[in-house]
């Protein structure tokens, strides 16, 4: 979470964002675009065997197929079709992609199932590359989405042992390299300062823990992929990770509001533990989540009568439940890993310097390494008790969302794909935080009130100038290659485009009407980001994602609404400037 010391003003530069290196593609054969499409992918039952010499390509056979093999002919025949001559292997003459599997999944949300595959040539896997095949459940095709490199004349054979990338990587993190449980793997690398591609190794997940007086007052992040050039054996990247028996008892929260919230109770002792939705909250007595990371998560927060409940725990508890009934209930998602595990919260963190105000940290963060979230404050005057972050459910789901984003589209935390990484977060932050009310117009599009003593907000997506953000490509703030002093690239500045096309699409209306309900904006803005979004996306593959996904989500409305919905967003991304 961005600190609320907002950075001296800048000018931004006019000039264009570097590129990410992909060739981007995207189909929905029920769009009336994509006529074309909807021939080459047809599937329909007929024999292959019967296809005539020099015949136009016949329909395929995909019914009775698994999804998987169904994927790979709609993904070859695309490739190979002349009537999609925008969908090509962008390697052409220089070898051959080749696709590998990464899985399938079920979509409840827009009842499909979606194919994904990395890109590889030479069996080298493309850094951020990825191709996504989504069918409907009689195998017939709904769309293709692609973001796809062409490392052209690069070898396969590198030059540094993978060892001597692990050393580096320790050297850069502070750590030993037998103490290093990564294991260096081959890539084609695009370095966006250089604009090239390269063979590299990648080092992922490596632990760093350090605290710089110019990171704009935030944490650096606790884990770090480091991108080692396979042929130099130099430093190419260093890629910051975001910066995861019951009853119900009432309690005074950090706001001052008495909140419902889930314990475990056993005897006369109560502890914050939901076990519906797995959650459990811990205390870390005003010690340093940086500096004291091993003792995380800390002590589990209980209670016997007559005492209180700390209200920092229930503002972090009571939280937690409403961003995990939403995960569960709007987006059908089984906590922030899909897999059920834990949303574990710690309160009372606080900056062991001495040269920071005792007792205070003014910072809130998903750990990506010990997967939690963790808590500051702020100190409050006139003897009040000090006023936790956990208390603001627009950051709590901001944060916790971060931690969605690091098990599916993991986008870069740096430049573009870190502004937007921000720009989801805020997203769902605003859109948790607004669950309750029906009235659009009464909607809270400020992030993060509260955060900061004087009340201003660390974001505005209706109104980003507030906050010193731009909101048109035209003023994206360019500060060159990223690093901690730039806040890796402006994330917490740039972020403000993004946003700010995500608050036009979740105002837009007609007839007075919102276009899109909360239930609708959950979903499109979800399976954008966990479906079609790899590590190196862009702004433009967002608007690239959330039409894909509107295509499917709407396939079943009537086509005057299927045409305004996605209207809607065409015109919400257009007005930021990104095409």
């Amino acid at each position: 979470m961005a600190s609320p010391r907002k950075p001296a003003k800048k000018t931004a530069s006019a000039k264009a964002p570097p590129g990410n290196g992909m060739h981007s593609f995207a189909v929905h054969t029920d769009l009336p675009a994509a006529k074309a499409a909807s021939r080459v992918l047809a599937a329909r039952q007929a024999a292959r065997g019967a296809r005539a010499a020099g015949a136009a390509p016949a329909a395929l056979a995909t019914a009775a197929m698994d999804p998987e093999s169904a994927a790979a002919e709609y993904l070859q025949r695309a490739l190979q079709s002349a009537q999609m001559p925008d969908f090509t292997d962008p390697q052409g003459t220089s070898g051959a992609s080749e696709f590998m599997r990464l899985g399938t999944e079920n979509i409840p949300l827009t009842d499909s199932r979606i194919v994904k595959y990395r890109q590889t040539v030479n069996r080298i896997p493309i850094y951020g590359s990825l191709v996504t095949v989504e069918l409907d459940h009689d195998n017939n095709c709904l769309a293709i989405n692609s973001s796809l490199g062409a490392p052209k004349g690069l070898s396969a054979v590198a030059r540094v042992a993978p060892q001597a990338a692990l050393e580096l990587a320790a050297e850069q993190s502070g750590n030993k390299a037998a103490e290093l449980k990564a294991t260096p793997r081959l890539n084609y690398y695009f370095d966006r300062m250089k604009q090239a591609w390269a063979l590299a190794y990648i080092v992922e997940n490596v632990p760093k823990r350090s605290r710089s007086a110019q990171a704009m007052g935030h944490v650096q992040a606790a884990l770090f992929d480091y991108v080692v050039d396979a042929m130099s054996g130099k430093l190419i990247a260093a890629l910051p990770r975001t910066a995861s028996a019951a009853l119900v008892e009432r309690a005074l929260d950090g706001q001052g509001v008495e909140r419902a919230f889930t314990v475990e109770r056993n005897s006369s002792v109560s502890s914050l533990l939901n076990r519906e939705l797995n959650i459990a909250t811990y205390a870390f007595r005003f010690a340093d989540p940086v500096a004291d990371f091993a003792r995380l998560p800390g002590t589990a927060v209980k209670r016997t009568p007559p005492k209180a409940w700390p209200p920092a725990a229930v503002s972090a508890h009571a939280n937690a439940e409403l961003v995990g009934r939403f995960l569960r209930d709007v987006v059908l998602r089984n906590g922030i890993d899909n897999a059920g595990s834990t949303m574990v919260s710690t309160v009372d963190c606080v900056v062991a310097d001495e040269s920071q105000t005792p007792r205070e940290w003014l910072n809130a963060y998903w750990d990506s390494e010990a997967r939690q979230m963790v808590y500051g404050q702020r100190v409050r005057d006139g003897g009040r008790p000090p006023f936790s972050i956990a208390a603001m459910l627009d950051i709590v789901g901001h944060e916790m969302f971060h931690g969605v984003t690091d098990g599916t589209a993991r986008l870069e935390y740096a430049g573009q794909s870190g502004a937007m990484n921000e720009s989801y977060s805020d997203i769902f932050g605003v859109l948790i935080g607004n669950a309750g009310v029906a009235d659009r117009s009464q909607w809270q599009w400020q992030v993060g009130i509260g955060f900061s003593a004087d009340g201003e907000p660390l974001r505005d997506m209706h109104n980003p100038a507030r906050c010193e953000q731009p909101a048109h490509m035209k003023d994206y703030l360019h500060s060159g290659r990223p690093t901690e002093k730039n806040d890796w690239g402006g994330v917490h500045t740039n972020s403000g485009i993004h946003n700010h096309a995500a608050y036009r699409i979740m105002a837009a209306s007609s007839g007075g009407q919102p276009v899109f309900s909360h239930r609708e904006l959950s979903a499109l803005f979800y399976l954008a980001l966990t479906q079609h979004l790899t590590r190196t996306s862009e702004f433009a593959d967002s608007r690239r994602a959330v039409l894909l996904v509107a295509g499917t989500l709407f396939r079943a409305d009537p086509p005057s609404l299927q045409r305004r919905k996605a209207a809607a967003i065409q015109r919400a991304f257009t007005a930021v400037g990104v095409l």
